[in-house]
């Protein structure tokens, strides 16, 4: 919509492409996932709009947003000076929130009985379902840089496990570009690079202790076999797992790289 001025307020379903578009409006709007997942870039801030997430919008700020497969917003664009007038300006100061499964359905049904009501009764209607839904509170949305925050603790004592970036991106509910660009923003590394320190650095830890093989390290490390570990370990370390050992046991300096668990600045 641009920049056209809204004279009332806009409520309907929407569904969003498979590429990266911007936009920007004189409006606030409220984002409801309804089906499927939206991307959502908003003042320096990303989010994963499903179902049940109540995701604003001010006005005025530029916005960036991708959906990855089908999906069904419910889009609320609302003139700055209704929210003005009813005191809801504050909700665009929050951030995304899970609201209440009744909340939603009562949601995915407001376009329909909207289309029904005479414009004065259309307001109430909606200024009275946005009253249930920030009274309600719902469960304040965690952002994917706390979900990334807590994965990886939980990669680091799963390192044997075959991660791969898809894997991890669910688990933060994120698309894989865009975890991919948090994680290199909060590590300096990618997802693969900072995977295979941790790997090296476990590695090293167990060829300290010494006993196991490097079949045996390589596989509790999290490499398919010792062959692709010697090569990632001499890579890194500028020396084979074996001779990193024997230099470890005799008091030498066993590694000419860089520490394995050192991590560059967020």
């Amino acid at each position: 919509m641009g920049s056209d001025t809204l004279e009332r307020p806009v409520v309907e379903a929407r569904r969003y492409p498979d590429r990266v578009l911007s936009d920007r409006h004189d409006y606030h709007q409220l984002l409801l996932g309804l089906d499927g997942a939206l991307e959502l870039e908003s003042a320096g801030q990303l989010m994963h709009v499903t179902r049940g997430m109540l995701t604003p919008v001010a006005s005025g700020d530029v916005h960036y947003y991708l959906a990855p497969g089908d999906n069904r917003v419910l889009v609320l664009d609302l003139p700055e000076a209704w929210c003005e007038a009813l005191a809801f300006e504050g909700m665009f100061d929050r951030q995304a929130r899970r609201l209440p499964e009744a909340l939603v359905s009562r949601g995915e049904t407001l376009c329909e009985d909207l289309d029904k009501r005479e414009l004065g009764k259309t307001s109430q209607a909606l200024a009275h379902w946005l009253e249930l839904a920030f009274a309600a509170g719902g469960r304040r949305a965690v952002p994917p840089r706390l979900k990334l925050l807590e994965l990886l603790p939980t990669v680091r004592a799963e390192l044997a496990y075959p991660w791969r970036v898809a894997d991890m991106a669910r688990r933060c509910h994120l698309a894989e570009a865009v975890f991919a660009r948090q994680f290199r923003a909060l590590t300096g590394l990618s997802p693969h690079a900072w995977l295979v320190r941790q790997r090296l650095a476990h590695a090293c830890e167990l060829l300290k202790v010494g006993g196991a093989s490097l079949t045996e390290v390589a596989l509790a490390s999290g490499f398919a076999d010792s062959a692709h570990f010697s090569h990632s370990f001499r890579r890194r370390h500028g020396v084979s797992p074996s001779e990193w050992r024997r230099l470890q046991a005799s008091g030498g300096n066993p590694s000419r790289g860089q520490d394995s668990t050192s991590l560059a600045a967020p």
